[in-house]
């Protein structure tokens, strides 16, 4: 037998562990210090090198490969989410019926002795001899008010306001004010106006004194809670100080030195920075920036300030405004001096303030905004729009009491959950299809809702329902029943706005303008077009979401029935909420039940409304919005958002209302069927965290992108046998120990 078959022979690579000790050794000759440290290192190298000797990949191999895993591992979590999604439009479901299983609605009748109402508007301006000419303001400010902005006679409210701001005026002396209103008496104009005249005058008075620039500073900070109401407050300022040339004989234009800006968030604080340097005059703004140019603008000039003014005070209170108010009161006083430029102005002319007026606005005056009037008024008196003013100290706790204004017809309709699509669909029908000599009438509706993605989600829904077509294979009993869908949602010509805090600031002008500028539309909005807003020809407010604090509900239905013109107010409620009504009775809020049968039966005509034929129509319509949402996964996902959105703002429901709202009163399926979902979301909590998660996602993929860099970049040079070691970059950080 030949031997030599059975040779074994044993080769050497050069990748063996002997040019492993050598390239070892020649690393640890650059580590200093002991034997100790040394060690540390040897036993870091040995394991390093295993690790990236693994497999015989090299360190650009290796770190492809990791990346290549992550995105793979992301691809399937992607692929994995959009298969449920998937999963979810297209698993068999069970269709209920919008008419079966719901809760017993109770039977309300209206109490027409419950209250004597005077329908006579308390909001319009008023029908005396008294004028604003009466009240000593400039007849030119007058009559541009007159031809800009179309108001002749004063309101209640500001008939006895602005002459306690004027008296100031012979009396030299200042007077801090409070200013409670119901919404839409022109609160706006009660302040602006005072300042307005005197700042004329003062024009006559020294218009030869070279004082007068836009260098002087800011004369006027005028707060606001909302980037909205502060916009609308410097076009109503703009237009009241572009008086002609002409109308100005031997006066010096108010344009050429008044200058009106605003500072609000979501702009370039450094196109503000520049404004400031130059000077604004009259500075409207929100809170949050003012206080950040205050500390960081230091060409902000404010040592000459004669007015502050908080419009809208509760709502700054409710925003938890309340620690930055104090730090702004603070900050002003401090840099609100009597300088020596400030002297020789107050002796130029008597219409200059002796010392720093505020005045405080308020549709509400409840504990926290006396508190704020406390800090930051000087023994302010009380102007009330039901009372004669008197000093703060005598006004007692019964005039905290709501008030809406008298013209304003209110009325509410109890809707179980699945029944409030269709419901809201039909009030908005029946709104679009008045008719007047012949021709449908132009309407301005506003439907507010309790969150951001809700509003997100009714946009959307009816913008483009009525547009779509029902779903391959799925077919109707009754093609005209189909036909009929599309016509209902072809009776509302009206063009759809939405409105809430998550869009930009510019998205958020540009709807609030054009929504402002058009003949009709409807707006699904938030809260944060509850407060102060003045949106003209506002005819309905629909409260589809039940307010989550009682004077809201005062400041959404404001929007409507503004200056003694007729508005109307409808709020929905669930069958478990009746005992609002009772919440709404105690501060004289009445409002007249509606049936939802009445609502629905609009839908058809009398004959079939008798024989029911309604309950048809509105579940087709359902149906149509189920197969809208359905169809599409990121419409799906819109919806599941809005539900467990409406859940969470559900929640939220202040601790004297918790017994009427509360969570556990929900028919969770029922409230689904109102997003157009044919069954509750079982992952509510991973819908939320996908949202937040997709909020994030730009961010966070750059911080990994720089983490993955930072750690390539450590790892070859552990791995050059040319680089300089550093042992403390290779073992990582070293525990502290706690001192005993």
């Amino acid at each position: 037998m030949d031997e030599s078959n059975n040779l074994i022979l044993n080769l050497v690579t050069e990748n063996s562990s002997d040019n492993e000790r050598t390239s070892l050794r020649s690393k640890l000759k650059n580590v200093g210090g002991g034997w100790k440290e040394k060690k540390k290192v040897r036993k870091f190298l040995k394991k390093e090198i295993r690790k990236h000797s693994r497999n015989n990949l090299t360190d650009k191999q290796r770190f492809l490969q990791k990346s290549i895993t992550t995105v793979n591992n992301n691809e399937s979590i992607q692929e994995n989410n959009l298969n449920s999604q998937k999963n979810l439009v297209n698993k068999a479901q069970v269709i209920s019926s919008i008419f079966s299983y719901n809760p017993e609605i109770p039977n309300v009748r209206y109490d027409n002795n419950s209250k004597s109402i005077d329908h006579k508007p308390s909001n319009a301006p008023i029908d005396d001899i008294s004028s604003f000419k009466s009240m000593g303001l400039d007849n030119d400010l007058v009559e541009n008010m007159k031809n800009k902005l179309g108001v002749e006679k004063p309101t209640n409210i500001q008939s006895k306001a602005i002459p306690v701001l004027m008296s100031s005026i012979n009396k030299n002396s200042e007077f801090d004010v409070i200013v409670q209103s119901e919404t839409g008496s022109g609160k706006t104009l009660i302040y602006l106006l005072p300042i307005l005249h005197r700042l004329i005058n003062i024009t006559i008075d020294i218009q030869n004194n070279g004082l007068l620039s836009r260098s002087i500073g800011t004369l006027a900070i005028i707060l606001t809670p909302t980037r909205e109401l502060a916009i609308q407050v410097v076009s109503v300022l703009e237009c009241l100080t572009n008086i002609p040339p002409s109308k100005l004989t031997s006066r010096r234009h108010l344009n050429h030195w008044i200058v009106i800006g605003n500072v609000i968030g979501g702009k370039k604080k450094q196109s503000e920075k520049a404004r400031l340097r130059k000077g604004i005059n009259i500075l409207v703004c929100t809170p949050g920036r003012l206080l950040d140019h205050l500390q960081n603008t230091k060409s902000f000039l404010v040592k000459n300030l004669c007015w502050l003014i908080l419009d809208e005070a509760d709502r700054l209170l409710e925003l938890g405004f309340e620690e930055t108010l104090q730090s702004i009161v603070k900050i002003l006083d401090e840099k609100t001096t009597n300088s020596e430029t400030k002297k020789q102005l107050f002796s130029s002319s008597k219409f200059w303030p002796k010392r720093r007026q505020t005045i405080l606005c308020s549709a509400t005056l409840k504990d926290d905004v006396k508190r704020l009037a406390g800090y930051t008024l000087f023994n302010p008196i009380f102007i009330g729009g039901k009372d004669d003013f008197s000093p703060m100290e005598e006004k007692n706790e019964k005039s905290t009491k709501f008030s809406t204004p008298n013209q304003l017809k209110q009325s509410y309709i109890i809707t179980p959950a699945k029944l409030r699509l269709v419901t809201l669909l039909a009030i908005l029908k029946l709104t679009f299809n008045v008719k007047q000599n012949g021709d449908l009438v132009n309407r301005k509706i506003i439907v507010f809702v309790s969150c951001c993605d809700s509003v997100d989600f009714h946009f959307d829904l009816f913008k483009n329902a009525g547009k779509f077509s029902k779903l391959d294979g799925e077919k109707t009993d009754d093609d005209k029943l189909q036909n009929n869908d599309q016509s209902i949602f072809a009776i509302i010509p009206a063009k759809i706005f939405r409105l809430h805090g998550d869009l930009t600031q510019n998205i958020r002008t540009e709807i609030f303008n054009e929504f402002s500028r058009s003949n009709s539309g409807i707006l699904f909005c938030t809260d944060v077009a509850a407060r102060g807003l003045d949106l003209p020809d506002v005819a309905k407010i629909i409260q589809y979401d039940p307010p989550t604090d009682l004077k809201d509900y005062v400041h959404r239905v404001g929007r409507t029935a503004r200056l003694g013109k007729e508005g109307e107010a409808i709020l929905f409620i669930l069958p478990s909420e009746i005992e609002y009504i009772n919440i709404l009775k105690s501060q004289e809020i009445f409002a007249k039940p509606v049936r939802v049968e009445t609502i629905l039966g609009s839908l058809v005509t009398q004959n079939e409304r008798n024989q029911k034929e309604y309950e048809v129509v509105a579940t087709n319509i359902q149906l149509n919005f189920e197969r809208y949402v359905l169809s599409n996964p990121k419409r799906t996902t819109l919806a599941q958002k809005a539900y467990s959105s409406y859940i969470r703002a559900y929640a939220t429901h202040t601790s004297t209302e918790k017994h009427i709202f509360h969570v556990k009163k929900l028919h969770l399926g029922h409230i689904a069927k109102s997003f157009g979902l044919r069954e509750a979301p079982s992952n509510i909590n991973n819908i939320i965290s996908s949202k937040l998660d997709n909020k994030g996602d730009h961010k966070k993929e750059k911080i990994l992108n720089k983490d993955q860099k930072s750690i390539k970049k450590r790892n070859f040079e552990i791995m050059n046998e040319f680089s300089i070691g550093n042992y403390k970059s290779m073992i990582g950080p070293t525990t502290k120990r706690n001192r005993k």
